[in-house]
C-alpha cells in the first residue's frame, strides 16, 4: 500500500507525540514509586500495570494514525518523541507535580487540623476535672496504699528482727 509523504510525515508526528505520552506516563510512574515505595510484589505488579498502559498508548497512537501498520518511522517517532521529553519537559513536569501534590498534602493536613481542633479543645477541657479529682485523690490513694502494704511490711521487719536476733545467739 502506497503512502504520501504527508501521510508519513503525519504518522511520524502522530508516534512523536505518543513518545511525548509514554514519557509523560513514565513520570507519573517514578513519581508515584517516589511517593509509596512499594516492596517487590507491589513493584512487579506497578510494572505490569505500567506496561500495559504503555501499550495501549502505542497501540492507540499506531491505529488512529495509520491503521496500526508497523514502519521504521513510526518506532523512530516514538524513540524521538520520548527522548524530546525527557531532555525538554520532563523536569518541568516532575517539578510541578511534585509541588501540586505538597501544596494537595498541605491544603488536606490544613484541613484535617482544623477538623481535629474542636476535639483537641475537648479534651483539653475534659483533663481540667480530671487534674482536680486526681489532685484531691492522690493524698488518699497514697494512705490507701500505705495501709494495704502494712502486713508485708511487717511481715518484712519481723523477719529481718528474728534473722538478727537468730545471730545474735
Amino acid at each position: 500500500m502506497a503512502t504520501s509523504v504527508a501521510e508519513q510525515v503525519y504518522v511520524f508526528l502522530a508516534t512523536m507525540y505518543g513518545g511525548i505520552l509514554i514519557g509523560f506516563v513514565y513520570d507519573l510512574y517514578r513519581i508515584l514509586r517516589l511517593i509509596f515505595k512499594p516492596k517487590k510484589i507491589a513493584t512487579l505488579i506497578q510494572d505490569l500495570i505500567f506496561w500495559i498502559v504503555i501499550s495501549g498508548v502505542a497501540i492507540a497512537v499506531l491505529l488512529f494514525s495509520n491503521s496500526g501498520q508497523l514502519r521504521f518511522y513510526t518506532f523512530l517517532g516514538f524513540v524521538m518523541g520520548s527522548i524530546l521529553y525527557n531532555q525538554l519537559l520532563s523536569n518541568i513536569i516532575i517539578k510541578t507535580i511534585v509541588y501540586l501534590l505538597s501544596l494537595l498534602k498541605k491544603t488536606i493536613m490544613s484541613l484535617i487540623n482544623k477538623l481535629v481542633y474542636p476535639i483537641k479543645i475537648l479534651i483539653q477541657w475534659s483533663k481540667i476535672p480530671w487534674r482536680w479529682a486526681k489532685k484531691k485523690l492522690m493524698p488518699i490513694y497514697y494512705r490507701w496504699r500505705r495501709i494495704a502494704t502494712m502486713p508485708k511490711r511487717i511481715a518484712r521487719d519481723v523477719k529481718k528482727y528474728i534473722k538478727t536476733v537468730m545471730k545474735k545467739k
